[in-house]
């Protein structure tokens, strides 16, 4: 059977005791709190038990002074809370409908949802709503590329960088070097990115003023770590109407949250209609 130490405070004890489970009768009472009284059994199943002679008896006096915190919060809380505010049983059936509610409409959605968006629905939405699009910071189309100076591919890269939008062949064995070499690229020309993530990358941009970060513009430049390549196919400035494909996400989350609701809506009202219908729903 292995020893159990526990450390015992307020009215009861301030010294450690080892004690054996066999042994130890289970009406003992090893703390008291206004009008709670904490017992051992108690202690073993809920608070912190102290297996070893080593243990710091800290650890187990902070245990109950826990539980004295707690169980004299408690009782002052019912002592000035009204009886509508400690209600328990009508909030927790109030709290069990909304849960049970909540995983039914879950399982409802999971089941009879169509996720799929069309383009058609998108492009609908995008144009319908145009006022909701408007940017709130610059994005930008680039191809960037962040390489340590050290890195033996670098001369390679630094040459195809010069020739790869002209030579098809090129940009897959500037890839293929990139993955090997960079620290970090990007040669997606269809997406579009946040220019003030591409500043994080450079912080040297940050020099620059954004009217001078236009279509078209190469900057390369070189510090103690790192050589850096940046060209900027397309930019759009905040305040403008932000692209489609930039918002075809956001769009897609939104219509199917939409069908969500209108899902639930539809089927709370068949269930009522069909209630009414079978006399299961009266108004008094």
């Amino acid at each position: 059977m292995k020893i159990i130490k526990y450390i015992f405070i307020g009215l009861i004890a301030a010294s450690c005791n080892v004690l054996s489970k066999k042994d130890e009768p289970t009406s003992k009472t090893i703390a008291k709190a206004g009008t709670e009284v904490l017992s051992i059994n108690d202690y073993k199943e809920n608070y912190i038990a102290i297996e070893s002679e080593n243990d710091s008896t800290i650890l187990a006096r902070k245990s109950i002074e826990n539980w004295a915190i707690e169980s004299l919060f408690f009782q002052e809380a019912m002592m000035k809370l009204n009886p509508d505010e400690i209600d328990i049983d009508k909030q927790m059936e109030a709290y069990k409908k909304s849960l049970v509610n909540y995983i039914y409409q879950t399982k409802l959605i999971e089941a009879n949802l169509d996720t799929n968006i069309s383009k058609g629905e998108i492009e609908q939405y995008y144009n319908e709503n145009e006022d909701n699009f408007i940017l709130k910071e610059n994005i930008v189309k680039v191809n960037y590329f962040k390489i340590p100076i050290k890195a033996p591919g670098l001369e390679k890269i630094k040459k195809l960088l010069r020739s790869y939008a002209y030579v098809p062949k090129d940009v897959e064995a500037l890839k293929n070097l990139c993955v090997q070499n960079a620290e970090n690229f990007f040669m997606n020309d269809s997406t579009w990115l946040y220019l003030e993530d591409i500043k994080k990358e450079m912080p040297k941009l940050r020099e620059q003023p954004d009217f001078n970060l236009g279509q078209g513009r190469i900057i390369e430049f070189t510090d103690d770590f790192y050589y850096y390549y940046l060209k900027i196919k397309e930019v759009k400035v905040k305040n403008g109407l932000s692209p489609l494909n930039f918002e075809k996400q956001n769009i897609k989350n939104f219509i199917i949250n939409r069908k969500k609701t209108q899902l639930i809506n539809d089927y709370k009202s068949q269930l009522l209609e069909k209630a009414k219908s079978e006399k299961l729903f009266e108004v008094y």
